[in-house]
């Protein structure tokens, strides 16, 4: 039996394989796979986008609480930041971030928006004069936790807020210096940055466990597909004839079978033809087996050719004989179909100097017809119905078609 025929996906697999094994740089996989990732994730990573935007407004907008308790003097201003430009802003960039396949600027959005809240609370905490401002920088925390925690950013827009929330608590820190000990400052700063580092240690380790999973998803459905492509070729193989390329036996009787149920219950007519190579033997004699080989290719071709319906078969029934099954097809329509084969093979003007009939090869076609509702009609009589067929061209003369159906 030949070799089955690689398929692109095997290779695919061990390329994954390798990635599996020695790991990618900067949590980025070759661009033809990061794209796909990105493409394959995306459906996801919106619903998140979307649901965390609910989550952001809300827990943004329950720190007014916080803000009143801990910077009085600037609660007005924080009631107009965080509800009348924060929050609708927020969901305006949402809202055309999800409709747009960007998802490189959704991810960067969605970290300017954590930066814009992490300004607005430390902004709020160096413009109050209230004795508690200092100690509310710690809020800043909230917004790297619910970053990496819930929303799960990934770790390079979770890097760039990282950074920018430190900042902003440092620069904050530096602005309060005069009216706040260093003792409380110091524990602040060292808080937030404390945060900053566990949460991007968690966000990498998350991202990269996605990515690992997706990969290992990726394979399996690369496995799946493979295989399947590998059981259809086998199905294939086993269904045709290796020389010729047209159904084997094996598939002919199968397509028969069931072509006949069907007909039974439709009230449908079945045509078969059978066909045979006129002297093959001696071609085979003068020419060599190779040559007969390609010779029977040669008609095989001329038969896929000349009956060209997709409802019909043409298979090898054996050496030099093949057989067309033509569903739904009357006699004189079958014998139609059957003098076109005919003429097909004499049109390949393939010579034939051992044949006591013609000087090229020809054909020899026997045609019958049954419908299978009929009493006592079989698949096997039909075959046997045009075998004899074929039996009475050969008688004949060689080179012709002889037809006849049997009565209902």
């Amino acid at each position: 039996m030949a070799a089955l025929p690689s398929h692109p996906s095997g290779q695919e697999v061990g390329r994954i394989d390798d990635l599996l094994d020695e790991g990618w740089r900067g949590l980025r996989f070759p661009r033809d796979l990061e794209a796909r990732f990105l493409n394959d994730t995306a459906a996801e990573r919106i619903r998140r986008l979307l649901l965390n935007s609910v989550f952001v407004a809300a827990a943004f907008n329950l720190f007014l609480v916080s803000d009143y308790l801990m910077v009085p003097d600037q609660f007005d201003l924080a009631l107009r930041l965080r509800l009348l430009v924060f929050t609708p802003l927020l969901f305006a960039v949402i809202i055309v971030l999800a409709r747009l396949n960007l998802p490189r600027v959704r991810e960067g959005m969605a970290a300017v928006s954590g930066m814009a809240a992490a300004l607005i609370s430390a902004g709020l905490c160096v413009l109050s004069t209230d004795v508690l401002a200092p100690a509310y920088l710690v809020s800043l925390t909230s917004i790297l936790t619910f970053a990496s925690g819930v929303a799960r950013m990934r770790f390079r827009p979770a890097l760039g807020l990282d950074v920018s929330v430190v900042l902003f608590c440092l620069v904050s820190a530096w602005l309060m210096r005069e009216r706040a000990p260093a003792a409380l400052l110091i524990p602040v700063v060292m808080t937030v940055v404390a945060t900053a580092v566990f949460t991007l240690y968690a966000s990498y380790t998350m991202e990269k466990d996605e990515r690992r999973n997706w990969l290992m998803r990726l394979r399996e459905h690369l496995l799946l597909d493979e295989l399947a492509s590998a059981n259809e070729d086998l199905d294939r193989v086993s269904r045709s004839d290796m020389l010729t390329g047209v159904a084997n036996r094996r598939h002919v009787d199968e397509f028969l079978a069931q072509v006949w149920e069907r007909a039974r219950m439709d009230g449908t007519e079945v045509s078969v033809m059978m066909i045979d190579v006129d002297h093959f033997k001696a071609y085979n004699d003068r020419y060599g087996h190779p040559e007969g080989d390609a010779c029977l290719r040669d008609v095989a071709t001329t038969l896929k050719r000349r009956l060209r319906r997709p409802t019909d078969l043409v298979g090898r029934f054996g050496g030099e004989e093949f057989i067309a099954v033509l569903t739904d097809t009357p006699l004189s329509t079958a014998q139609a179909a059957a003098e076109r084969v005919r003429k097909g093979v004499e049109g390949l003007n393939r010579l034939h100097s051992a044949s006591s009939t013609h000087a090229i090869v020809t054909v020899s076609v026997g045609v019958a017809c049954m419908r299978p509702s009929a009493p006592h009609a079989t698949p096997a009589q039909l075959i046997s119905a045009a075998d004899e067929a074929l039996y009475q061209a050969k008688h004949l003369g060689r080179n012709r078609v002889f037809a006849f159906g049997t009565a209902d």
